[in-house]
């Protein structure tokens, strides 16, 4: 046969299947599975017989096969009250073969396309336990190689949790936990974000209480990675400090009195370079006096208090032969 024979008759083939498709179209793909419908056809023409069958196939131990008709419901009838249960049950089906981040994305379709047709704490729940899974699990196993953790995998399933349910039993966590997915991936600054939003969202929650200590802990490290970055320090300071007036009594409290101790000196040290800026820099002596003296009053036992009164001393009688 030519080869243009054949490209009209591939042609003709194809014109005829998509306008049989066309002919029994009662589905709209809005999910982004768009590959698996023209191989994934139901075998029954309504939505409950399709759910029937596919519930058949699984009874007979023909997964693979209920699943692939599970779906097909989903896709040709996805307005259905039957696409919710058949949604749900190949959820639970491709969790069971332990593909957990698949299995994720499925039960959140859930929550995205068929509110009121599944079991909402069952399912919010199991999301929970492969959130947390998912978390401590290892990636890249090779042989006697155990692989590398990736805890940031987590995070963005934490924050879908908290979506599905805000005044879950298992938002406070789940907030927390977010916050901790970023701090273990030293995404330091997104964890902050995280942390603070436990606190605000889940103040009466036992994790607001640990949440403020590591928003303290997150800004603590940013503070040491960047010493001279005056924002970072005092954001650390006012973390360290509201921790500990609100928490006096936390396992942690003892740790972020250390904190506060190595933020404070950090301070007093940016107070005494401010001042010999002023100084020693910018010539401005009176703009040196009022920082030295601001350096003495509110760091008296610091590290450079005494040098700060030595050139308190010295340019006040600069000033005042000046005048």
């Amino acid at each position: 046969m030519h080869r243009s024979c054949r490209h009209i008759l591939i042609l003709g083939l194809a014109f005829v299947a998509l306008n049989s498709l066309a002919a029994e179209k009662v589905y709209e793909e809005t999910s982004g599975r768009t590959k698996w419908y023209l191989f994934r056809r139901p075998k029954m023409k309504t939505a409950p017989a399709q759910l029937v069958y596919a519930d058949q196939l699984l009874e007979q131990g023909r997964t693979k096969r209920a699943m692939r008709h599970y779906l097909a419901l989903t896709r040709f009838w996805p307005e259905s009250p039957e696409a919710g249960e058949a949604q749900y049950k190949y959820a639970r089906l491709t969790d069971q073969r332990g593909k957990l981040l698949d299995a994720f994305d499925e039960y959140q379709r859930l929550f995205d396309h068929h509110t009121g047709f599944f079991p909402y704490e069952p399912v919010l729940q199991r999301q929970f336990e492969i959130a947390k899974q998912v978390m401590h699990t290892r990636k890249g196993k090779f042989f006697i190689f155990p692989g590398f953790a990736a805890p940031e995998r987590a995070a963005p399933l934490f924050e879908k949790i908290v979506q599905n349910g805000p005044q879950s039993e298992h938002a406070p966590e789940a907030q927390f936990l977010m916050g901790k997915a970023y701090e273990e991936s030293l995404e330091y600054e997104q964890a902050v974000a995280a942390y603070m939003k436990a606190q605000q969202r889940y103040s009466w929650s036992p994790f607001a209480g640990q949440a403020s200590f590591r928003t303290a802990h997150c800004y603590y490290l940013l503070a040491q990675e960047s010493p001279n970055n005056k924002q970072l320090i005092e954001n650390a300071w006012a973390a360290t400090v509201l921790f500990l007036s609100s928490y006096p009594k936390s396992e942690h409290a003892e740790t972020a009195r250390e904190y506060a101790a190595t933020l404070r000196r950090q301070r007093a040290h940016l107070a005494y370079n401010t001042a010999v800026y002023y100084d020693r820099i910018e010539k401005r002596p009176e703009s040196a006096l009022i920082a030295y003296r601001t350096l003495v009053r509110e760091y008296p036992d610091s590290d450079w208090t005494e040098q700060a009164k030595s050139r308190i001393e010295e340019l006040s009688k600069l000033v005042e032969t000046r005048k």
